[in-house]
């Protein structure tokens, strides 16, 4: 009798952990999860910058800074590596670059100049299925950091004729948000066409002398604030 009363616990027990199993396997195995990857590229327009730093030995502190920053537009291209808990809500780590040709700055020679921006973030993406159609509009938002870069082949002061060239780096905070529409060719492809505001700390470059020992120049900007728009390839595994 023990034996039939021990045999019905252990079954009962089984049936139990066999129906735990299947929710945990229904609750955290979505059909729609799994790893997604995405590129994208597209055109970047930068608001106007402003230059807030030029100091070192030799130029007057009463120089033109800060001064006001024109950029050509730029370009961005990212990649995304990620997971899609189910079919409206995902995480992904995003790289990519982000980048503009100095066109003018009110006060200096900028010859061949441009700021550059490598962006490490974590991203959030909320996805709104339109039922009974392969269109699927998307919100988002990331936070991390951008290693930025002034490239210049000569960037000078008129009022002191001190210039820099080379290239030097910041790593600095960096944000962005984004929305778009997404449309699924296939179970596994999707075509995106969206939208990024992309947004940075304050970087500042410092160079050491051309001759000798000797004080840093240090080169300041206001953070990038871009505008870009994106055709993206989004593959779900």
């Amino acid at each position: 009798m023990k034996n039939q009363h021990l045999a019905g616990f252990v079954a009962s027990v089984l049936c139990f952990s066999a129906t735990v199993a299947q929710a945990q396997d229904y609750y955290y195995l979505s059909p729609d999860a799994g790893p997604v990857f995405r590129l994208g590229i597209g055109p970047s327009l930068f608001e106007d910058g402003k230059l807030t730093q030029f100091s070192g030995p030799g130029i007057p502190t009463t120089g033109p800074v800060p001064s006001k920053v024109d950029f050509d537009t730029g370009f961005a291209f990212d990649a995304a590596l990620g997971w899609a808990f189910n079919k409206y809500a995902a995480l992904d780590f995003e790289t990519g670059f982000i980048g503009a040709k100095i066109n003018n700055v009110p006060g200096y020679l900028s010859d061949n100049s441009r700021l550059y921006n490598v962006p490490f973030m974590v991203n959030a993406t909320l996805s709104l299925p339109i039922p009974r159609t392969n269109i699927i509009p998307y919100v988002g938002a990331g936070v991390g950091g951008a290693d930025v870069v002034f490239d210049t082949d000569n960037f000078t002061q008129n009022d002191s004729g001190i210039f820099v060239s080379g290239s030097e780096n910041d790593v600095v905070f960096a944000g962005q948000v984004f929305a778009g529409v997404r449309f699924e060719l296939t179970r596994h492809l999707s075509l995106d066409l969206g939208y990024k505001y992309f947004a940075t700390g304050n970087p500042t470059f410092s160079y050491s002398p051309r001759f000798g020992g000797g004080p840093n120049l240090d080169v300041g900007f206001r953070g990038a604030r871009t505008h870009s728009v994106l055709a993206a390839l989004r593959f779900d595994f």
